[in-house]
């Protein structure tokens, strides 16, 4: 009696174990749902605020097509801009009426009325600007100018630089709070700096991986993504007490990454050899990697509304991919059809550093 009791006790501290722990599995499997084509090397990505829109940069385009605007829903191209120089990134107005853009080429940012599709400012920058945010407040924005080892902080209204911030080697990542504080990741300088007070005159740096890329922030700003392209992982650090609280492993040289809007889900555009787009599960920190065949080196990746679906870029392949949770829409057989005319094609094996 004794001992079935013991036996009993036992399967019941098990039981009651098995119950507290976490359920650790993979994302949900992902596929490719649509493709459409686009203009050379396209490089950023970002959705609209009212989610029915992607806008792509195609840092290729000299001149003409530097940024097509897609359907979110469809992949269906709805319209292009051109404007003269070469472009890297963009970022949208609070209203979402302007979108801003980076100008490799001008050592500019340019102010492009969506509706009329003209450029109403440009605005010169440092050096080779690439990863542009505006502030939450509407009042700022801010690019990172590459080759200068600095920020520059436009205010909107004046269309003019107010500040110049200094930062360390290859700026390029930033994210900004709904309280002001910005953070700014140097590729080569494997450190992020932190910005925050009326005049960013607050300012630390903080050791990060080797060759920080892109930054992301969780919608309760208690998280921040980086992607570390030389460790192929996704760090995600505690904003409070800035210390690194996961390391996930994913494709390979993750280039870019963007968070859902409900802070679930991770997307990375994997640059390197997996050719991949990635899905981190942040409740249980485990990773989907999802490799897309004909896809020359991910570049770009923005988050759909309900987090199930993203944008990713091809930036040798020319081609746009949304990918999304198996079996939740799209046309994923026709997909494949497509991807069949140029997956076998010769992919580009310059080992760059996705910067």
């Amino acid at each position: 009696m004794v001992a079935m009791k013991k036996s009993l006790l036992v399967v019941a501290a098990a039981s009651m174990l098995a119950a507290a722990a976490p359920a650790y599995a993979e994302p949900p499997r992902v596929e490719v749902q649509e493709v459409a084509d686009t203009g050379s090397m396209p490089k950023g990505a970002i959705l609209s605020h009212d989610g029915k829109k992607f806008y792509v940069t195609n840092f290729g385009q000299l001149d003409k097509r530097n940024v097509t605007i897609y359907d979110a829903h469809t992949l269906a191209e709805l319209d292009h801009i051109d404007v003269p120089g070469v472009i890297v990134e963009s970022a949208l107005s609070a209203d979402g009426k302007t979108l801003f853009i980076s100008n490799f080429r001008h050592n500019s940012v340019m102010f492009v009325d969506i509706a009329s599709k003209k450029v109403t400012h440009e605005i010169k920058t440092g050096t080779h600007p690439k990863v542009l945010v505006a502030s939450p407040d509407g009042k700022n924005l801010f690019a990172a100018n590459w080759a200068s080892k600095s920020v520059s902080q436009i205010d909107i209204a004046k269309a003019e630089v107010v500040r110049t911030l200094d930062v360390g080697r290859q700026p390029r990542g930033m994210v900004m709070t709904k309280g002001g504080k910005l953070y700014v990741a140097n590729f080569f300088g494997n450190s992020i700096d932190v910005f925050e007070g009326k005049d960013f005159d607050q300012t630390h740096r903080l050791a990060v991986c080797k060759c920080p890329r892109h930054l992301a922030v969780s919608p309760d700003e208690k998280t921040l993504y980086i992607s570390c392209l030389n460790a192929s992982q996704l760090h995600a650090m505690d904003m409070a007490s800035e210390t690194i609280i996961h390391k996930v492993q994913i494709g390979n040289a993750p280039k870019s990454i963007d968070v859902s809007r409900d802070g679930r889900y991770v997307y990375s555009a994997d640059y390197g050899e997996s050719r991949s787009v990635s899905v981190v599960d942040t409740h249980d920190w485990t990773a989907r990697i999802l490799k897309i065949p004909g896809m020359d080196r991910g570049s770009g990746v923005a988050v759909g509304p309900d987090g199930k679906h993203a944008l990713v870029t091809g930036w040798y392949d020319k081609h746009v991919y949304l990918v999304g949770f198996e079996g939740m829409g799209g046309h994923p057989e026709e997909a494949k059809r497509k991807m069949r005319r140029w997956q076998f094609l010769p992919h580009h094996e310059d080992g760059g550093n996705g910067a």
